[in-house]
């Protein structure tokens, strides 16, 4: 239901938000903007937080954070208590230090304390003692707990089969798999049926007569398949989509848009995607208003003189208006 939707966030010190704000949001929204804005950050941002609300896990929330920074591998290499590795590492930390995601619905807010190797992390009321010396236990704990598998966040690049098979089994526990079959059959009528065998993602084949593995037929294929599964099975939820049309023929893309604000109503998923392609906004927008659809948001993200990110948020009728008339809103 509408109610449940984010439709503000504030950032404070995460990643190349300093004080951010934005609000405005819909049903689904498509965040674009030049490269290295912060497109990718921002839907990060709102993963966390929703992460953080949807698994009542703060470990796993942090876990996640220090791991989309980039940082946890860095850490795991320290686990020698290599003392000048360690205070590298966890100096890296600080900049996060005093860090918030709030939105309408749900709040993060993260302080770390770091002097040399004495580190606390304080993630709302829960407070952790991560320091490697005084307790190496829970350091080594800390290390060792996993990224959980991110159903809901489909990245730009490589997805692993992991997550597919992750999203299979829920596929699976709904019974949605046969819906999933029809969607794919209309990426290509050569394929007539998906399935998981011996841990490897494979298709049917109408042609050939039997089943080969989807990594044989390109990165498009997978990713169709990824974020059809990752829609079906996050009813009630969110669903974060990286660089949306990676992949993805741009003779695609308007079913893929078809696909998806139909199912975000019927499931009551929230989505949130992002792009640098002027095609794929104006597919967003064409399919939109051929379907009448209008709980959409276009987030246009750009970086200030001052080096401030700021963002632009057109509902249906200003990205209309703005489509109408040629206007750029890429943030080019």
């Amino acid at each position: 239901m509408n109610e449940n939707l984010i439709t503000e966030i504030e950032i404070k010190n995460f990643k190349c938000f300093e004080d951010f704000k934005a609000n405005g949001f819909k049903r689904v929204n498509l965040i674009g903007g030049k490269n290295n804005v912060g497109k990718t950050a921002l839907m990060e941002a709102f993963w966390i937080n929703e992460l953080n609300k949807k698994e009542g896990n703060l470990v796993h929330s942090f876990v996640s954070l220090v791991s989309s920074l980039a940082l946890m591998e860095q850490l795991r290499q320290t686990v020698n208590y290599d003392i000048q590795d360690l205070q590298i590492a966890f100096s890296l930390l600080k900049k996060f230090n005093t860090m918030s995601i709030q939105t309408n619905n749900n709040s993060l807010k993260l302080n770390i304390g770091v002097k040399d190797l004495d580190v606390t992390v304080n993630i709302n009321e829960l407070e952790l003692d991560i320091s490697p010396l005084a307790s190496p236990h829970l350091f080594r704990e800390f290390l060792s707990e996993k990224t959980i598998v991110s159903e809901n966040f489909i990245p730009s690049d490589k997805i692993d089969n992991d997550l597919i098979i992750s999203l299979d089994n829920r596929m699976r526990k709904s019974r949605k798999k046969r819906k999933l079959n029809q969607y794919i059959s209309e990426f290509d009528r050569d394929i007539l049926e998906f399935e998981i065998i011996d841990n490897i993602p494979k298709v049917f084949l109408d042609s050939k007569k039997e089943f080969e593995d989807i990594s044989e037929l390109g990165h498009g294929l997978k990713r169709y398949i990824s974020i059809i599964s990752a829609i079906l099975v996050c009813q009630d939820s969110c669903l974060f989509l990286d660089e949306i049309e990676n992949g993805i023929h741009y003779t695609h893309q308007d079913r893929l848009w078809e696909i998806i604000l139909t199912l975000s109503e019927e499931l009551n998923c929230q989505v949130f995607a992002t792009t640098h392609s002027k095609d794929c906004i104006e597919s967003y927008y064409k399919v939109s208003k051929k379907m009448a659809y209008k709980n959409v948001s276009y987030v246009k993200m750009t970086r200030l003189e001052s080096s401030q990110i700021s963002s632009s948020v057109y509902d249906y009728e200003l990205l209309e208006n703005s489509m109408e008339q040629d206007h750029e809103v890429r943030g080019w």
